[in-house]
């Protein structure tokens, strides 16, 4: 079974819904975001793809600062110019120099007006500094278990029935990396290939003591048991070679303590289909902050 990349520059809209879940003893922070998207090739060679992802209009509801501010960053960094292996691979960013510019050229000033009695503004003013100052850095914050994922990922290959491969989610539990055995199966019906993945964490590469200390110091519990469950689920619909549909879940779980689920839907729409105020919100979304 193959899936190919299209070579042509023509646009594909998404409506995308992420929800995410963190239990850490009695403390709950959660969010649901609805995102409208739109991405298309804009260049290719014999090395790699760049596809210009521009957010056209979203809605976030969610619980804690740090999600309206994650929400105002997204309009920040768009559109973002996404390079990829000629599989889809997710492995640069082609407008890094713009987007660090825009923000030292006004959009610092603009947030920071808006956020200026929040209590920890200055930690995310400054953590974003040091991101937008290191390009690997910034790369890196579109690579964990992100909504990109149901879009930027070595896709476009000749597949098996049955797979494995292996998955690393940098810093997921903060300063430790959740890698993962991910077990794919792949049906075809026409023009339609259906992928399915499961996974099981990789425990010769995982740091388990180290995680296991961490939860400890946290709950200044010492003899925590610390027994992580792992729960994952991704199904992805392509046909005649585009993604139509994606469904993605995973759970993390220490009973009794700690939970992590994050979530994300998307389905392909058409233009018609679009919020029908997204030309206003697009204006605003090239680095231009309403406070």
């Amino acid at each position: 079974m193959n899936i190919l990349p299209v070579n042509t520059a023509q646009s594909s809209w998404y409506q995308l819904s992420s929800s995410n879940r963190t239990i850490i003893g009695t403390k709950v922070l959660e969010f649901v975001q609805d995102r409208w998207i739109e991405i298309k090739l804009i260049s290719h060679d014999d090395k790699q793809r760049v596809y210009e992802y521009t957010l056209l209009d979203q809605n976030m509801d969610g619980s804690a600062l740090i999600h309206e501010w994650a929400a105002d960053m997204e309009w920040f960094q768009s559109p973002v110019q996404i390079i990829t292996d000629l599989e889809g691979k997710f492995i640069g960013i082609n407008n890094f120099n713009s987007i660090a510019n825009c923000w030292q050229q006004g959009f610092r000033s603009k947030i920071a007006k808006k956020y200026r009695q929040q209590d920890g503004i200055d930690v995310m003013l400054s953590e974003t500094d040091k991101l937008l100052q290191d390009p690997k850095r910034f790369l890196q914050s579109f690579m964990g278990y992100s909504h990109y994922r149901c879009f930027f990922q070595p896709f476009y290959r000749e597949w098996q029935a049955n797979e494995s491969s292996s998955l690393i989610l940098k810093g997921f539990f903060g300063t430790i990396d959740l890698p993962l055995v991910i077990y794919s199966f792949t049906e075809q019906h026409g023009n339609t290939v259906t992928i399915t993945n499961e996974a099981e964490v990789d425990e010769e590469r995982f740091e388990r003591p180290v995680l296991v200390r961490m939860l400890k110091d946290l709950t200044n519990t010492y003899n925590l048991k610390v027994d992580l469950q792992t729960e994952m689920e991704e199904i992805y619909k392509f046909e005649n070679n585009i993604l139509q549909e994606a469904d993605l879940f995973l759970q993390l779980h220490v009973p009794s303590f700690y939970t992590v689920v994050t979530a994300h839907q998307c389905r392909r729409i058409e233009q018609h289909e679009l919020p029908k105020e997204r030309v206003d919100k697009n204006e605003l979304s090239n680095s231009v902050l309403h406070v």
